[in-house]
């Protein structure tokens, strides 16, 4: 009999997947696996115990619930592990915007049978300094609105509330002076926010269409700081969708594998990493590591965002 280890969260997004556990256990079993389950107890538990199980060559998967930090846990213990094995995750969190990226249903049992019944891809991972990412790397001034931003107002008012929230922030919005080398291409100015990025969605409503999780390469947004409102709502209406490289004074699109950004001393800018926060850095030096591990991926998922055809 094939085996699942199975990491779980219980106290991501609404704490929900304790009443779909009895659930999703019976359909991994009636899938033909015998599973071990593990409750996350601690941050990074999920990184350990993923890498732990992986090389103790016991399970064929490794399956996680819970919201983007857990995944992002899970991954960079099976990015650290010797022994290279498939990931199904179901999403429980507030955000989830991997799974939204990559075509996982929403609802608990759906997402279990779409992993079940996916097949494994191939997804870059990145490095920033010593830390490990798989879809964001951000810093400077909206790296709190996507999170910040109550619940209720975007359940009511949907991506404007990001944008309500924004404003009234626009008078603490603060620009850093920085260097920034992108695969040898050298940027020195002064900015406001910055993200780095493998993915199609971001905070659940910024809108990434044109990228590849397997490419080797990151999607680089760069901005400066906006001076009043216009300037502030034209960037944000910008955010919420990056479709092209747009001719911006305020804006700059780059991609590359790897990315330093460099601070002058004694600057303090807070960064971001998969929705968590990470210890400022007065040199941030970002690395893709490209198709570093696998995903199972629903069979109806998007297919513009691979760089390889071929399933494997």
């Amino acid at each position: 009999m094939k085996r699942i280890y199975y990491i779980c969260n219980l106290q991501a997004g609404k704490a929900e997947i304790g009443s779909h556990l009895g659930t999703v256990l019976d359909m991994m079993t009636k899938a033909g696996y015998e599973v071990t389950v593990h409750p996350t107890q601690s941050p990074l538990d999920a990184t350990y115990s993923a890498a732990a199980a992986a090389d103790s060559g016991l399970y064929d998967l490794i399956f996680c619930s819970g919201g983007d930090g857990t995944l992002n846990e899970v991954l960079c213990g099976m990015f650290r592990a010797k022994n290279d094995l498939p990931i199904g995750y179901i999403p429980c969190g507030s955000v989830n915007d991997f799974a939204r990226s990559i075509g996982i249903p929403r609802e608990i049992p759906r997402a279990c049978a779409a992993a079940l019944d996916g097949y494994p891809r191939r997804f870059d991972i990145g490095m920033a300094n010593d830390r490990c990412f798989n879809y964001i790397a951000a810093f400077g001034a909206f790296t709190d609105v996507t999170y910040e931003t109550p619940q209720a107002a975007k359940n009511v008012l949907g991506p404007a509330a990001y944008i309500l929230n924004a404003m009234t922030k626009i008078n603490s919005i603060q620009a850093f002076p920085m260097r920034i080398t992108c695969d040898g291409t050298v940027i020195e100015d002064e900015f406001a926010f910055g993200m780095v990025t493998n993915s199609a969605s971001v905070g659940g409503v910024l809108d990434i269409s044109d990228f590849c999780f397997d490419d080797g390469t990151f999607e680089i947004t760069l901005l400066k700081r906006p001076m009043n409102p216009s300037e502030l709502h034209r960037t944000l209406s910008f955010l919420r969708d990056i479709h092209e490289i747009r001719d911006d004074d305020m804006i700059y699109c780059l991609r590359a594998s790897e990315v330093t950004i460099e601070l002058a001393d004694g600057v303090n800018m807070p960064w971001t990493v998969d929705g968590e926060y990470l210890q400022n850095a007065r040199i941030m030096r970002i690395v893709n590591h490209k198709r570093a591990v696998q995903l199972l991926v629903p069979e109806d998922g998007p297919t513009h965002c691979y760089e390889t055809s071929q399933k494997e």
